[in-house]
């Protein structure tokens, strides 16, 4: 059995002309995600302004049970391997790794390099958060509330 080695180095020819097409086509979801993302703060900008200004702490939806807080704007991520938070940074107007041991080690992050890592639906996760997290508390406190009551009465 021998070789068509013309026609398979043109099937290899139209698959790397393809393979290129779909690199511009990744390249540029990725500029729509990142002017998405900076449309977003943009948008949410008065109702992460209202919760610096409380204090109130920022959390994330996705990291439930992990006691992640942060009161300096949403978190929108989180690096297991590499035991990181990503947050944004409000009053810097920017994206920062922050490790969790250490809180003063933060590192910028660049919104792009984030979202070529996989963490766009984390960020928009994140700052929608900030629509619903007062009442997920307020949910939480009238359930310790019951709860408290509840035993009281059964005294």
């Amino acid at each position: 059995m021998s070789l068509d080695i013309d026609r398979i180095l043109e099937e290899l020819e139209e698959d790397n002309k393809e393979i290129q097409k779909n690199i511009n086509t990744f390249s540029s979801l990725r500029e729509k995600q990142v002017a998405a993302v900076e449309n977003l703060l943009k948008e949410y900008d008065k109702i992460m302004l209202w919760y610096v200004n409380k204090q109130i702490a920022f959390t994330h939806p996705r990291l439930r049970g992990r006691a992640f807080m942060n009161i300096g704007g949403p978190i929108v991520g989180y690096d297991e391997h590499e035991e990181r938070l990503f947050i944004y940074n409000y009053h810097l107007e920017r994206f920062e790794t922050v490790n969790i041991h250490n809180r003063s080690d933060a590192l910028t992050k660049n919104l792009r390099i984030l979202i070529d890592q996989g963490y766009f639906e984390d960020i928009v996760s994140g700052i929608k958060h900030t629509l619903v997290h007062q009442k997920e508390v307020l949910k939480e406190q009238y359930e310790q509330i019951n709860k408290i009551e509840n035993l009281l009465n059964d005294c």
